[in-house]
């Protein structure tokens, strides 16, 4: 979901930068002849800049069936369809043309912008590279940019050129152990764990007291069911950076793992004293009063993780279930309702 999410936002900041990025090529020379069809051009633009998007691509399609190899119709097209969020055809339409687009015309940076933007939301990083890298030399201060090199870098699998990209977004040393931890962490996110702990073991090498790098490690291990291993990396991180309220979290977390219910309940309040704002620890000391038989606080706690995450099923379940245990027969049927609903909403979400 974070990743859906950060995508989303991605795909709005970068739709904004295409005429941002074009405005850097404004004083590039321009061709000295008027173009052919200045009228259908003049219309076209005029439809795109009042946002009238379809009524563009509808006459811009007929005329450019009629003249398939005009470059400015097909240029006129992929950016039209790159305004809608169609990026198949932005493609295929500035393909054809960006080959034979003079690189000092604007016209050309607005082509590469297009190509590099749509291959990269379309997944295709290793074409989206190139024109990514291009972007980035034209403006090297656009984070969003970058942010996109570096993603397209891991997804082709080349870790030292994503750390590179990261670390200059960041303000870091290239060669730092923070530079590597950064690294790391976008790696995970984008599910290259065995890159990451690579970039993780980098990063305890340079710095052995490097915050959340144990953090990180322990919850891949934990992730894949080496729980012993994740919860001796977690205490690590604890003894590093006592005040991280995460690592008491997993830590808690890891502990029902092993049905080790006791254990489990002084890192979980910790986490809570720490971030209480956070409904994860709640929910899971819940669970583990709930285990313990202790329905009392299991229902408060629950209670309280309910009030904090409304749309959380993982909440209204166990309280429904603590409810039915308790004999409370009436409220756990209306609390397992609202789970379902939770549940059912949850799963239509895009």
């Amino acid at each position: 979901m974070i990743r859906i999410f950060s995508l989303r936002l991605l795909v709005f900041s970068l739709v904004g930068t295409l005429g941002t990025l074009a405005a850097l090529g404004q004083g590039a020379q321009k061709a000295q002849q008027p173009p052919a069809n200045t009228s259908i051009i003049t219309q076209a633009q005029s439809l795109l800049d009042a946002g009238k998007i379809d009524s563009a691509i509808e006459i811009l399609s007929v005329a450019s069936r009629s003249k398939p190899n005009d470059a400015q119709f097909k240029h006129l097209l992929g950016l039209a369809y790159y305004r809608k969020g169609d990026y198949t055809h932005a493609v295929e339409n500035v393909s054809a043309v960006v080959r034979v687009t003079q690189q000092n015309d604007r016209q050309y940076r607005e082509e590469v912008q297009i190509l590099g933007l749509s291959h990269y939301f379309l997944g295709h990083s290793r074409e989206a590279v190139p024109y990514l890298e291009q972007l980035s030399q034209w403006s090297p201060g656009n984070t969003e940019i970058a942010y996109a090199l570096g993603i397209s870098y891991i997804q082709t699998r080349n870790p030292d050129r994503s750390r590179e990209t990261f670390a200059r977004i960041f303000n870091l040393p290239i060669a730092s152990a923070s530079a590597y931890l950064v690294n790391a962490q976008m790696l995970v996110r984008q599910q290259f764990e065995e890159l990451a702990e690579t970039e993780l073991k980098r990063a305890l090498e340079l710095d052995p007291k490097l915050p959340q790098a144990n953090f990180l490690l322990g919850e891949m291990a934990i992730y894949h069911a080496n729980i012993d291993r994740g919860i001796e990396l977690l205490q690590k991180e604890i003894a590093i950076n006592p005040a991280f309220g995460m690592s008491y979290y997993r830590l808690g977390e890891a502990y029902t793992r092993q049905q080790k219910w006791n254990e489990s309940i002084a890192p979980l309040q910790k986490s809570i004293w720490l971030n209480p704002y956070f409904s994860g620890p709640y929910i899971v000391l819940g669970k583990v009063y709930l285990k313990k038989g202790d329905l009392q606080n299991a229902e408060n706690i629950l209670r309280q993780a309910v009030r904090m995450d409304q749309n959380n099923f993982s909440a209204h379940h166990l309280l429904a279930q603590v409810l039915q245990q308790s004999g409370r027969n009436e409220d756990a049927r209306r609390e397992f309702d609202v789970a379902e609903k939770v549940r059912t909403s949850t799963d239509k979400e895009p």
